[in-house]
Parts: structure tokens; C-alpha cells; sequence
């Protein structure tokens, strides 16, 4: 998607996605977002040894199932300024006001590894909608929700970048993008962790950046979005 101020929109986004997998991973012990992670954590839950598997299982299934959602809202024609990214940004932030309602009150399943289950099912259905909203910035391929292969094309930037190989502007702006990136994330993170004792503070940052990804994308000359 081509966003008006792509570089704001995919630090708001991966900021996002860092700030629930932060909050996911200690209350719910596995990710929403991180998909590598939860599938190792299934195989070492079938090995015996985590016993929160299903809820990794169930992250899997549901952003897998958001990411479908995500595609088939893209398809929706244009109206005016409300373009399918738009109705896509409202659709992820309807879910997680859902998810935040029913996390508080059930107590981020604090007493059952069921209510967990469900909780982290609910959050990572939105974030399988955010995983395919900014997959390229500045001619640089990118991603929000997962940061390994970001890793890897910013070690690749910079040792192009340090031993002078390749275009120069290019490999600049590939190491300084995921760079970006790999902070955004971090930062997320520990926003997420942070606010723990007071969850509710998460959900109103993570509502608040999906209500800056919304306005990004309002009122734009074409209702034309790109890939």
C-alpha cells in the first residue's frame, strides 16, 4: 500500500506490532505477531516441554486467518477516500478494540489456559491484517509483524554499504530502513512490557497507532493502492 508519509506509516505499524507481541509474550506466554517463534513453540509444546502450545496453535491459525481477511478487504473497490487499505485499518482496529474488551475482562485469562487460548487468538486475528499492510517502503521490501529477515537485509545493506559494492544510494537506504525497522520493533516491545501492571494502557496505545494508520491513509488524490 502507498501510504502519504510511508516511512511514518511503517515505523506506526511495526511500533504496533512490537507493542502486542510484548504484551502478548508475558501475559499469554507466546507471540501474536512473531509466527517463527510460536512455530517453534508448538514443536517444543508436542515435545512435551510448553504447555501453553495450543495458545501458540491457536496465534498461528488466527493470523493466518487474518492475513486471508486482510487480502479479501483489499479487493473491495475504492469509494472516494475510503480506499480497501482504509477499510482494512478499521476492520484490524474493530478487532482489537474487541480483543482489549475481552482481555480486560477476562482477566488476560489469568486462571485459565483456555481464556488465554481464546485471548491470544483475538489479538493475533488483527495483526494477520497488519502483516500485510506495508510490504514494501521506499523501494525496500519490509515487514511489520516479524524481523529476521529484516535482520538479514540490513546486514546485507551494510556490508554492501561499508565495502563500497552495489549502488551506493540503494544499499544505503536498505541498511537505514531496517535499522528503522529493527528499532521500531524493540521500541514496541518495551512499550508492551512496560505497561503490564496496567494493561489497559497498552490497548490505548495500540488503538491510538492504528487510529494514525487510518488518518494515513485518508485523503489521498487516488484511490489507486499499490503493492
Amino acid at each position: 500500500m502507498a501510504f502519504r508519509a510511508p516511512l511514518f506509516a511503517l515505523t506506526t505499524s511495526i511500533v504496533l506490532a512490537g507493542v502486542v507481541d510484548g504484551f502478548a509474550i508475558l501475559r499469554y506466554g507466546v507471540f501474536v505477531g512473531n509466527q517463527t517463534g510460536n512455530v517453534v513453540f508448538v514443536g517444543v509444546g508436542l515435545a512435551g516441554h510448553l504447555p501453553a502450545w495450543q495458545s501458540a496453535l491457536a496465534s498461528l491459525v488466527a493470523f493466518g486467518l487474518g492475513g486471508l481477511l486482510g487480502a479479501g478487504l483489499r479487493r473491495i473497490p475504492a469509494a472516494g477516500p475510503i480506499t480497501p487499505p482504509t477499510v482494512e485499518l478499521v476492520v484490524m482496529l474493530v478487532l482489537l478494540v474487541v480483543w482489549g474488551l475481552v482481555d480486560t475482562g477476562l482477566d488476560s485469562g489469568h486462571d485459565s489456559s483456555a481464556e488465554r487460548t481464546l485471548l491470544t487468538a483475538l489479538c493475533a486475528l488483527p495483526i494477520g491484517i497488519l502483516g500485510g499492510l506495508v510490504v514494501r517502503t521506499s523501494g525496500v521490501q519490509t515487514a511489520t509483524s516479524y524481523q529476521t529477515g529484516t535482520l538479514l537485509r540490513t546486514t546485507q545493506g551494510l556490508a554492501e554499504w561499508v565495502f563500497g559494492r552495489g549502488d551506493t544510494s540503494r544499499v544505503r537506504r536498505l541498511a537505514l530502513i531496517g535499522l528503522l525497522c529493527l528499532v521500531s520493533y524493540a521500541v514496541g516491545g518495551a512499550l508492551g512490557a512496560s505497561t503490564q501492571d496496567r494493561p489497559i494502557r497498552s490497548f490505548a496505545i495500540v488503538w491510538a497507532l492504528a487510529l494514525v494508520m487510518i488518518a494515513l491513509t485518508l485523503g489521498r488524490r487516488s484511490t489507486r493502492t499499490r503493492r
